[in-house]
């Protein structure tokens, strides 16, 4: 199975559009436009957010939990096996990117924790209708959504633990 994720900030014109959008990732400057999906199923590190120094070109990516505060949660969309993927290797050949984009995509992906080999891209969008789940990550694990309407994870008594204020 694999998963595109996402953010908050985005998942509601994902809903709006109901297609997942073929965009050329900022690493891949001359490549051919994309959907990337992950294998990874906890979360892939490079869906993080990222914060630029304005002064510098520096650039931090931010944790998963940093991701979740600031971008309005965490989401994923699984997809139907039949939709079309290459893996990242055969991206790099089919949009012939350089050696040394290649070079710096692989060791930024290992800074961040992350995998190229985990990586799958569609080279078209992906309608709706070619879903197979969206999910939420709800602070220990994913819960689906239906639509808009959100179904909670089922959650343990002991999960919750409630205090008196003052």
């Amino acid at each position: 199975m694999f998963w595109h994720y996402t953010t908050g900030r985005h998942i509601d014109a994902i809903f709006n559009q109901g297609v997942l959008q073929s965009h050329v990732a900022s690493w891949a400057q001359g490549g051919l436009p994309a959907v990337w999906f992950s294998t990874n199923d906890a979360w892939e590190p490079s869906a993080n957010c990222a914060v630029h120094r304005a002064t510098t070109r520096h650039r931090l990516l931010g944790t998963r939990e940093m991701t979740e505060l600031l971008c309005d949660g965490l989401f994923r969309i699984s997809v139907k096996p039949s939709v079309g993927v290459v893996t990242w290797g055969q991206y790099c050949e089919e949009s012939r990117l350089t050696n040394r984009c290649v070079e710096a995509c692989r060791r930024v992906a290992a800074i961040e924790g992350s995998h190229p080999g985990r990586w799958l891209a569609c080279m078209g969008e992906v309608p709706a209708d070619e879903w197979l789940s969206v999910e939420r990550w709800y602070g220990n694990q994913w819960g689906v959504i239906e639509g808009m309407e959100e179904i909670l994870p089922l959650w343990e008594e002991e999960d919750f633990l409630l205090s008196a204020a003052g």
